[in-house]
Parts: structure tokens; C-alpha cells; sequence
């Protein structure tokens, strides 16, 4: 018999994926760029990522309208689906662009978080 994962351990798993982000994105974009293990572990956050919010329920989700839901899960599915295509600098801005970063996503993720948990 499946169990069902409730919202809290999808929004579990994305923090902890972006605090995984976090650390690559401290080692700097050269180590990045030069590394395929970190490229690859990195990857594999972001499709957890994308996979995770993609399991989240839309009313969840209307909670924070300006959250990029949609591209998160656009970009796992780019990953799985069309990984030859993946470009090493947009998946750097991902990571670490001041406005559209994953990491923004991070305080959102907190709050639901703290909501659900109450």
C-alpha cells in the first residue's frame, strides 16, 4: 500500500534542496562551471525541486501568486526531458541571479512551512 506525502514534506524537501544550492553557489561559479559532480548534484536538486512544487496543490500555491511556480516546474521538466540542452550559465543564473534565483524561492518555502506546521 502507497502512502501519501502530505505538503509539508514536498515543502521539506525543496528547502532542503535550496540550502543544497546554497552551499554549490558559496564554492563560486568557476568551481561550478569546472566541476561535473556539482553540476550533476545540482541538477538533481533542481528536478527535486521542480518535481516537489509540481506536487504541491494549486491552493497552496495561489498563496504566493508571484512565486514562478510554473517555470520551476518547466525547468525540471527541460532537465528530464531535454537534458542536452541544458546551458551551464542559465542554470548558474538560476542558482544565483539576484532576482530569479532559486533561492528566492526560499522565504516562501519557509512560510508555508511555518503555516502548515501551526
Amino acid at each position: 500500500m502507497t502512502q501519501k506525502r502530505n505538503s509539508l514534506l514536498f515543502l521539506s524537501d525543496i528547502l532542503q534542496e535550496i540550502e543544497g544550492i546554497e552551499s554549490y553557489v558559496a564554492m563560486g561559479k568557476q568551481e561550478f562551471l569546472q566541476n561535473e559532480t556539482i553540476q550533476r548534484a545540482t541538477f538533481y536538486r533542481l528536478q527535486t525541486i521542480g518535481e516537489a512544487v509540481n506536487k504541491l496543490p494549486d491552493e497552496l500555491k495561489a498563496k504566493y501568486p508571484d512565486t514562478p511556480w510554473r517555470d520551476i516546474v518547466a525547468f525540471r521538466n527541460l532537465l528530464v526531458h531535454r537534458y542536452w540542452r541544458i546551458d551551464l550559465n542559465v542554470v548558474w543564473a538560476i542558482m544565483d541571479s539576484d532576482e530569479d534565483s532559486i533561492i528566492q524561492l526560499k522565504p516562501v518555502v519557509q512560510e508555508l512551512i511555518k503555516e502548515l506546521s501551526s
